[in-house]
């Protein structure tokens, strides 16, 4: 018979591996979602994520007059220029207050001439008067004065009619590009152009000389008035017609007024991205015709529930990621936070039945992403 054995029994594997399941295991996995839950509130508390969304700036084309709209000579999402025209309202009105002035400035030549006949005859106050050589001036003065301001009214007239001749050879350009017309329909209406284009470069220049004329005249009266003791004043026949010149001047102020707003221009580079006339349409200044959006991002803006809106401070690291392109990321900081909640663009609603609130926060954008306008961009808040 052998000897006692005092060496412990060896449990078996298999009870090994029942008892750790049954004793050890449930701790490990109770410890490690703590330490992960532990780890999910601290990153929550230090980070959070909302949708932005890439703005370029938008700039509205309004009607600075009443009118109607002629022509709408851009189309939607067409490129533009800074400057180029983008719709033209009716020239009809305009053209009738020019006519008027013509008409005004007509009656007023006629009667200075009359005036001139009655005070250089000897009648009156004329050459009976000490002072006839100063009415002499005082008649040469405004007689170049009405001249250049006849010639003001024409040529606003040219330039409505240049502007609208400029529409159709640009409009048939294209037309001649797409083979729709011959060169010589072209030509014809370039030619028209032309003609106005020819009459309004005379006339600015015959205008240039006038305005010098009457320079000389209102020196030479002004120092022949200088040499005399006491200035008598206008002449009866002659201060009605001064008045009514004066008037006729602030009336040709108020016509190239009229005439600017019947060209509506894009203010920037960029393209139109909504158009709201129509042609024949009747607008109030301050309606919207187009919108122009620049074609460049110069702005995130996302929207944060109230909660994490309190959070947010100026310059706060963020991190962007574009949403189409996942693998596009920059880094970048917050540069304003709204002073109170609004409304959020009704595409960020959950609900599309239900509207949303937040605080909008103004992201700097980043060129190297390239966003797209409108484009939306998982902005991840971090801590500072």
């Amino acid at each position: 018979m052998t000897p006692a054995d005092n060496s412990p029994i060896v449990t078996p594997q298999a009870q090994r591996i029942a008892n750790f399941k049954q004793r050890s295991l449930p701790v490990i996995v109770w410890s490690v979602c703590a330490v992960l839950c532990v780890v999910l509130l601290t990153n929550r508390a230090r980070s959070y994520q909302y949708i932005g969304l890439a703005q370029a700036p938008q700039y509205e084309v309004s009607a600075t007059a009443t009118g109607t709209i002629d022509s709408l000579v851009v189309s939607l999402f067409q490129d533009v220029q800074a400057g180029e025209v983008v719709a033209t309202l009716d020239e009809r009105p305009v053209l009738a207050t020019i006519e008027t002035a013509n008409a005004t400035i007509g009656k007023l030549q006629a009667d200075l001439e009359a005036a001139k006949a009655q005070m250089l005859s000897g009648s009156g106050s004329g050459l009976a008067d000490v002072n006839a050589d100063l009415r002499r001036f005082q008649i040469d003065e405004e007689d170049r004065r009405l001249a250049a301001l006849s010639l003001r009214v024409v040529i606003e007239s040219d330039e409505v009619e240049r502007g609208r001749l400029w529409l159709d050879v640009e409009r048939n350009r294209q037309l001649l590009e797409d083979g729709i017309i011959g060169q010589a329909f072209f030509d014809m209406v370039k030619a028209a152009h032309d003609v106005v284009d020819t009459r309004l470069t005379k006339n600015k220049i015959l205008l240039s000389q006038t305005e010098e004329e009457y320079r000389v005249a209102r020196e030479r009266r002004e120092e022949y008035e200088a040499d005399l003791a006491v200035i008598p004043a206008a002449a009866p026949q002659l201060r009605p017609l001064q008045e009514a010149i004066t008037i006729e001047a602030a009336r040709l102020r108020e016509i190239q007024v009229q005439r600017a707003s019947l060209v509506l221009r894009s203010p920037v580079d960029g393209r139109v991205s909504s158009v709201f006339g129509r042609q024949g349409q009747a607008v109030i200044p301050g309606e919207p015709v187009v919108m122009i959006s620049e074609r460049t991002v110069n702005e995130i803006v996302a929207y944060l529930a109230e909660a994490d809106g309190l959070r947010v401070q100026e310059q706060q690291p963020v991190r962007l990621v574009s949403h189409t392109r996942p693998g596009v990321v920059s880094d970048s900081v917050v540069l304003r936070v709204s002073p109170g909640i609004e409304i959020l663009p009704q595409r960020l609603w959950r609900n599309p039945q239900v509207a949303d609130y937040g605080r909008a926060v103004v992201i700097a954008p980043q060129p190297a992403m390239r966003l797209t306008p409108g484009e939306t961009i998982e902005v991840r808040f971090r801590s500072r």
